[in-house]
Parts: C-alpha cells; structure tokens; sequence
C-alpha cells in the first residue's frame, strides 16, 4: 500500500554560493506556494556574500549553515544540506530556481507515493527532460540523450532528471553527492543512482519549477572547472562524455 507524502514531511534543501539575491528570490518563491516549508540552506561563501548576510529577513525562516571552509564545492555542500534535514522527505533545488504555481507540488507529491519511485525529478523550464545514460565505444565513453525507458501518463522513467527532484532523504544520504566533485556533479550522480545502485528514477513532466540563472564574476570564477568534469568521467572509467545535443568532451 503507498504512503502519502505530505508538504509538511518535506524539507528543500539548496546549496548557494555568491549569489544571495538568487537564493533569497527562491525561498521567497517557496514560502508564496508552501505552507510553513522547512527549507536548509548551505552557503559556503565569503562572509560578506552570504544569504544570511545580505538577507537577514529573509534567511530567518531557513536552517542556514554557513560554513567555515569556503568554496567547498556542490558535492559536499549538498551533502551538508542532507544531513541537516530531519524531514522523511527532502527536495532538491539550485539556488538559480523559482517555485511558482507550475510546481504542482501536491501532484508531484501524489505520483510519487503511488509510482514506485525513488526520485521523481520535474521539468527545469524548457529542461529538465528526461535522458538516458549508454556506455559507447567499448565502455569508454558515455553517452547521455533524451530518451525514457517507459512512460505512463505524464510519467517517464528515465536516468536523469533535473536538479529539482523529489525523494526520501535516507535514499539520497545513501547516493550521496561525489565530495571531490565541486561542479559538474549533476550526470555523475544520476549515473551512479541509477545505473549503479539501481534506483528507479522518474520524471514528472507536468510539473516544473522555473530556471533564471544568475551569472557573476565571483559565481563564474568557482564553477567553469573542467578538471572536475574529468575526475567523475575517470572515476567511471569513461575517457569521454558525449552530450544530447551531439557535443562531445573528453577527460
């Protein structure tokens, strides 16, 4: 028999870096279309940029936790994030996101008490499309493309969803974010979560949250490392990576 999830069971969980307005824009979008959400917010920023710093109205009605090593990456500042929440449920979500009423949370909740499922992830704007994960080239490349393995309604089973996703929190703090990953962490984790512990990941594609990436020098300076890209590759035994659009990278 399923088990209903409630809002209350839920706690969002954002990882920030140098970009408080952005973070504040989402817990505010949050709190509009949530009633009294539990939000964790890890900020490994300097001082003087942190969401707690700049916004201190608005941080008030989150678990912030600024930590004392700055630019310790996504990896570990999600898995901070995780920790701290003490909710069954956790919702992931870049601090780049917006919740509006398209979010259908209710709904989103619903599918996943009733699909089997151990992520339901939700549309990014115009992203966020299901994909799909195949070894090419004897194993040495990994190729990632638009794709579902079954759909039933709005539903699509797939390998990868977006950054914003619904699931239990004892299943993520199993997954776990890779620590030495600081960016480019997002197909390394869904790799591992569905092709190596098997998770049943899903896409609702009625639902979505929307996407206003916020760019600055000090944000860019932090996440346009390619190395890290090349450590989940190796870490997988891929030599390349080649994107749905055709593109392809190597390690």
């Amino acid at each position: 028999m399923s088990h209903s999830v409630s809002t209350r069971d839920i706690t969002f969980c954002i990882k920030t870096v140098h970009r408080p307005w952005s973070c504040h824009r989402l817990v505010e979008s949050i709190r509009k279309h949530v009633d009294e959400p539990n939000i964790v917010v890890v900020d490994d920023g300097v001082p003087e940029k942190r969401y707690s710093e700049c916004y201190p109205q608005s941080s008030k009605y989150s678990n912030v936790v600024n930590l004392d090593q700055h630019d310790v990456g996504v990896g570990v500042g999600r898995n901070t994030a995780i920790e701290a929440a003490e909710t069954e449920y956790i919702f992931l979500l870049d601090d780049d996101h917006v919740v509006t009423p398209k979010l259908k949370l209710p709904q989103v909740c619903e599918r996943f008490s009733n699909g089997n499922i151990d992520i339901l992830g939700v549309r990014q704007g115009g992203g966020g499309r299901p994909l799909l994960f195949a070894p090419l080239m004897n194993g040495k490349r990994i190729c990632m493309y638009r794709g579902e393995h079954e759909r039933v309604g709005s539903v699509a089973w797939c390998d990868m969803s977006s950054n914003a996703f619904l699931a239990r929190r004892e299943t993520i703090v199993n997954v776990r974010w890779e620590p030495q990953l600081k960016t480019y962490e997002h197909w390394e984790f869904f790799y591992r979560a569905s092709h190596v512990c098997q998770l049943t990941v899903a896409v609702e594609t009625n639902c979505s949250v929307r996407h206003e990436h916020v760019d600055n020098s000090n944000y860019r300076s932090l996440r346009a490392r390619s190395r890290f890209r090349a450590i989940g590759l190796r870490k997988h035994g891929f030599e390349s990576m080649r994107y749905p659009g055709g593109g392809i990278v190597n390690a």
